[in-house]
């Protein structure tokens, strides 16, 4: 397995139980208050640590930001390109957590705004052809970087996520993964009116991005994908309790780094699937239990349930 380079976010992420999300001009009390370490980039490299491959985080933290430097380091992840700024402060979000699990979140993007060419740069010319670049939306100049990596020859993952305008203007057709949920999808298509044909919307990205394997998440509903070669694929959700949907998307794309690069020597769909699998559990283990990185399953977790769903069926 190559190794996986995460240019991504890190952030601080300051949870709040509410009865609902806040509305306009309401003054709503909070239940509870949590901490928690975030942000996207932070999440997907822990998790495609805990799935068993190697990361490295390439990104730029705070003066507040020394336990997250070192909660990365101590998860197995790679810092050598990871930068701490004492003059700046980390991104952070504010989580509003409802009781039936879904969020909403407000993002301050702090030093993931600082992350500069030359360290870029730097962390892409210590790749090796085998090695995957994985990207976000919460850095700065992601349109940049993905320029400087094609210009590497590397593979390029891209979870366009939180979704903007400016998404349709990086080059796009210089990515070879695409992993989006519904909204983001929307965004993509340039539309507001959501559709439950997901086949019909990644067959739609597939038009729009026909070098790409895409992978659509639908959330309790599981998945679709679409080969570059137009094969089209779906795989279901398994069951939980939610209880905190943070982290379930970051949780999801980290651990199919493994079926993405797999895939990506091997085109060998059925491998994929198999593998693809173990992301649609560990994302919805994550689901069970509160907060962002916390609630990242390690791989022995996802492979005992696995086993344990395998043996329901006989």
């Amino acid at each position: 397995m190559p190794h996986i380079v995460n240019i991504g976010s890190i952030n601080i992420d300051y949870v709040y139980k509410v009865e609902h999300f806040l509305r306009a001009g309401e003054t709503l009390q909070a239940a509870r208050r949590n901490v928690f370490m975030g942000g996207k980039g932070l999440n997907q490299s822990v998790a495609v640590a805990r799935s068993g491959l190697s990361v490295r985080h390439v990104g730029v933290l705070g003066g507040d930001g020394q336990f997250l430097y070192d909660f990365l380091k101590d998860s197995g992840v790679d810092i050598t390109y990871l930068r701490l700024d004492p003059e700046k402060a980390c991104g952070h979000t504010v989580i509003q957590v409802t009781p039936d699990g879904e969020n909403a979140i407000l993002y301050f993007p702090g030093t993931n705004h600082s992350v500069d060419a030359a360290l870029v740069e730097s962390a892409l010319s210590d790749c090796d052809g085998e090695d995957i670049v994985l990207l976000q939306n919460e850095v700065n100049d992601v349109g940049h970087i993905i320029g400087q990596a094609r210009a590497k020859g590397l593979k390029i993952v891209f979870n366009p996520a939180p979704f903007s305008a400016r998404v349709l203007e990086y080059p796009l057709d210089a990515v070879d993964v695409i992993v989006l949920n519904e909204t983001e999808a929307m965004g993509m298509l340039q539309t507001k009116q959501a559709s439950s044909d997901h086949q019909s919307i990644v067959g739609m990205l597939h038009e729009r991005f026909p070098q790409a394997l895409i992978i659509l998440t639908t959330g309790s509903r599981g998945l679709n994908y679409v080969t570059p070669g137009g094969e089209f694929g779906a795989l279901a959700a398994y069951p939980m309790k939610a209880v905190d949907t943070t982290g379930a998307g970051d949780t999801f794309v980290g651990y199919a780094m493994r079926a993405i690069a797999h895939y990506l020597k091997h085109a060998d769909k059925a491998a994929f699937e198999k593998l693809l699998h173990e992301a649609v559990a560990a994302a919805g283990l994550s689901v069970t239990r509160e907060g962002a990185v916390n609630s990242i399953p390690p791989r022995e977790e996802v492979a005992r349930f696995l086993a344990e769903i395998s043996q329901r069926k006989f």
